[in-house]
Parts: C-alpha cells; structure tokens; sequence
C-alpha cells in the first residue's frame, strides 16, 4: 500500500474499526464462536457492514482484504469458487471507497463483496460452468444479475463452483463447511458453501430443481428462488429456460430482500422477464404476520422424511403460530402425483436442446468434466434421453403444467403462505423412507417464488443444519420476507457460524 492510500485510508476510518464492530456486537447482531474472532469482518452480514461502510466508518478495501485472506485459508478444504478476482476486487474496493468519501453513495450493497455461480457471464472471467467445452469460455459482457449487483457498487470476488452444468443435487469438490466430509447440495453448492463459511456476506444462484434452496438449506444459509420472470436470465448457461429461476443467497432474510430489491425488473435482454412493479422489499420486514394464513401439506406427504427434519419443522410450525399465523393442513391439487415426472420432462427437454451442439460436437468428452464419474454419466443419459422424446409428449407435460399451476393458485385464495420442510434430510443423512423434491420442484414447475431459510440442526448425524421452505403466490416475495423476517427474529439459527 503506497503512502497515498494509507492517507486515504485513514480518512476514511472515521472510527476504529474495533469499535464499530463492538457497537454491532452490543446490539445482538453478531454471535460469533469461539473459533471466529470477534474483530473479523467477515462474520459481519450485508446489513452490518452496509452501516459501518455508508457511514464511512470501515472502508470497503478492509472488507475485502479480509474476505480475500479468508478464501485463501479455508477455500482449500471448503472447495467453493472456481475463480477469485483479488486484483479487480481490490480495485472496485478502491473505487468505492473513492465514490463514498466524494459524497456518492449508492445504497446499501455499495461496497459489499459477492460472488456469482459460473453460469453466470462475466465480461473478461471465465465462464465454465464447469464444464470442459466451456473451460476457455471468456464472455464480453456481464449477465444482467452481475450488471445490477455491479451498478449498486457490489465488489465482485469470484466465481462460483457447481456441478457440471449444473446437473445434479451434489457439488463435486465443494464440502460442506458443517462437516466437511459431507455435500453441501447442488447445483449452487459453491455459493451456499462460501456464505456459510463466511468467505462471502451475498451470492447468487439459480434453481431449476431446487438448486438455490436445497444447497442454502444443508448449508444453514438463505437462498430464494424469485417468481418466474421476477429477475432476468439473460447472460447465463441455461438447463431449462422455462424452469430456470435466478435468486439471491445471502446469510439472512433481511440481507436477502436487500439484493432482490437490485436484482429484479423487466430486463429488454430477456423476453421472459415481466414488466410488474417491483416493491421495496425491505418493507415488508418488519410487518410480522399477525393474522396471516399459512397453508402446510398433509402429513401423509411428508412422513416419510428424516426425524431430525420433521422435529425441526414442528418447531418452526410453533413458532409461527406463536406469533399469530394460523396454519391449517391443505390437501395437494390433483395434479400433485405427477409433479416430479413432469418436471423432469420439461428439463430435459429444454436441455436437451441447448446441449445438443455440445454433445454432437466432442460425444466423447461430453459429461466427463465432474470428478464423479456417475454424475457425468447422469447428465448425459439425460440429455441423450431427452433427445429421443417427441414434441407431443413435451407438448403434452406443458399442458400438464399449467393445469397444475391453475390448481395451484386456486389453492393460495385459501391462505398467504404455504410451508414445508426443505430437504428430506440433513446433508448426506438417511431418512426412514424415500423422499423426494417434489416440494422443491413445485414450485419451478408453477414458477412461484420460494425461499429455504435455517431453522435448526439435526441431532442424528449431530450438528447438520435443517431448514424450512416458505412459498407464496407469484410476485408476492414481500409475503415470504415478511414471514422469514419475523422467524427469525424469534430464532438464532441464522447466526450460527461452522468450526473450521
């Protein structure tokens, strides 16, 4: 550092930054464990360290530098991005840093650092999607998420890991930071891994099949899958351009409405993307939910599921109702048997034909870029699967879905907001019977927005996080903050930090 940014520096720090960190610390913000130091502004979230940086008491550069020493200890066993960006991070920091002393704050992610999953194009970083067809991909323009987060004065640190295209429930090379022999989920394991790690305060991911939500939950973080057509696509390696949601990951509700606010809106580049209001979703964090009807699924549906998971579950089911929520049992619609295979068709469908240059160009390395060998396997037989489908059959399960989302919507002139259980199990745990991720899947199928937030820890294996899904009807992610918000407020589990 030259004696010109030490100056600067100085200037900026208007109060010591250990004493910023007490006044958070006083107000019960941060409960760190013994293995994290207090001081570390890593464990601060989006909120905390927007405070201190607009007030100009912690400057962003000191933020970054912390993150950047904090991938560089524990990236090695966590496994989470697959690109870091220190040299463009330091100088966006540099540069926001430069912006707020001039008087030019932007808002709260204004010299927040984040990461993007590698579907995610990134002008000038490899895009890879983790793939070898794509390993040399470098894109010339940002996708529009990136864009956003950019223009709101976010530090970009890094991609993201994932499966390969984003194929799968499982993050090949990333471990889970609560038990680092186990999965942190997929296909946005990357980004749920580095926020629960404390690598990173906010990330993104996308969900087809629950890939934001399953991965926050095993992770003990939050991720929100936003109503179909909420945030743009544009930019990023698809698998199904109809089932496909982009969302915020971040480590709490509040965090979490905070990035929707930047990342949603009619975007021109995307013809999918809707052109209806977008609310300040941070208002609907203090609203509680007094009143609200909250629908649940019929135990039957879910009996099935890992103890530890059902006794997390209940727990939260109590906890709403103590804060005045009614909750009433709701028999799924018709259609519900057939979710999962319809699912499933239309995904593969619709990846099928975005990767068939892929495959009919290298057929012999296509699927070989994970480790695990099945899963390249799994991805391919899918796609070539796919292949041998014929229109009507895939015009025959679009049908099927929108009856199924007309069912649905039926069923939410009934209640406000409709709550399960997130996985089945913990990471990696047994469960009694089968599951499945028809509870996910529902919900990118009918395209409605859903959010996985912690909610407790198993105790067979012991110390795994658990979480609970929170949906709503479309455009109504207000009604899933202001539930998530009063949770936890009642709750710590959002606070809690892994021992690494």
């Amino acid at each position: 550092m030259g004696q010109s940014d030490a100056f600067t520096r100085r200037t900026f720090l208007k109060t010591a930054t250990a004493s910023a960190l007490g006044a958070a610390l006083s107000e019960g913000a941060i409960r760190p464990t013994a293995a994290q130091p207090v001081s570390d502004l890593t464990m601060l979230t989006v909120v905390q360290l927007s405070g201190l940086i607009g007030s100009r008491e912690v400057s962003p550069v000191d933020v970054v530098e912390a993150l950047l020493a904090r991938i560089d200890r524990l990236d090695p066993q966590v496994g989470a991005f697959v690109t870091v960006v220190p040299d463009l991070a330091r100088e966006a920091a540099r540069q926001a840093e430069r912006e707020i002393m001039r008087g030019e704050y932007r808002g709260p992610l204004h010299g927040i650092p984040f990461g993007v999953k590698d579907t995610h194009y990134t002008v000038g970083i490899r895009t890879t999607a983790r793939t070898p067809a794509l390993a040399d991909f470098v894109p010339d323009f940002d996708a529009t998420v990136v864009v956003r987060l950019k223009e709101a004065g976010g530090i970009l640190m890094g991609k993201m890991n994932l499966p390969e295209w984003s194929f799968g429930g499982a993050t090949a090379g990333t471990n889970n930071p609560w038990d680092l022999s186990r999965t942190p989920g997929g296909s946005s394991g990357g980004s749920a891994a580095a926020l629960a790690s404390r690598m990173l305060p906010a990330a993104t991911g996308g969900d087809t099949s629950a890939s934001v939500r399953g991965p926050a939950a095993l992770c003990g973080v939050v991720g929100l899958s936003a109503t179909y057509g909420r945030v743009s696509r544009n930019g990023i390696v698809a698998i199904s351009w109809s089932l496909d949601h982009v969302g915020p990951m971040t480590r709490t509700v509040e965090d979490n409405a905070i990035m929707l606010n930047v990342l949603a809106g009619y975007d021109p580049n995307d013809r999918t993307t809707a052109s209806v209001p977008v609310p300040d979703y941070t208002r609907a964090l203090q609203r509680g939910i007094r009143g609200m009807r909250i629908g649940i699924p019929e135990r039957k549906e879910i009996d099935r599921h890992h103890p530890d998971v059902l006794r997390v579950y209940d727990d939260a089911l109590r906890a709403l109702e103590g804060l005045g929520a009614s909750i009433r049992e709701m028999p799924m619609p018709p259609t519900w048997s057939v979710v999962g295979q319809d699912h499933t068709i239309i995904r593969i469908c619709e990846a099928a034909a975005y990767h068939r240059p892929f495959l009919l160009a290298d057929p012999d390395r296509y699927g070989e870029g994970s480790p695990v060998i099945t899963a390249g396997e799994f991805r391919r037989r899918d796609v070539e699967a796919a292949l041998l489908l014929t229109a009507g059959q895939y015009l025959r399960a679009l049908q099927i879905r929108r009856l199924f989302t007309r069912q649905f919507r039926e069923l939410f002139e009934s209640f406000d907001a409709y709550v399960t259980p997130a996985n089945g199990t913990p990471a990696g745990a047994p469960a009694p019977g089968e599951t499945s991720l028809d509870f996910y899947r529902a919900f990118n199928l009918n395209g409605f927005p859903a959010i996985a937030i912690p909610a407790g820890f198993s105790t067979d294996p012991a110390g795994l996080p658990i979480g609970i899904q929170i949906a709503a009807a479309p455009w109504e992610e207000d009604t899933i903050y202001a539930v998530g918000s009063a949770y936890q407020a009642i709750t710590d589990w959002h606070t809690r930090v892994p021992s690494l």
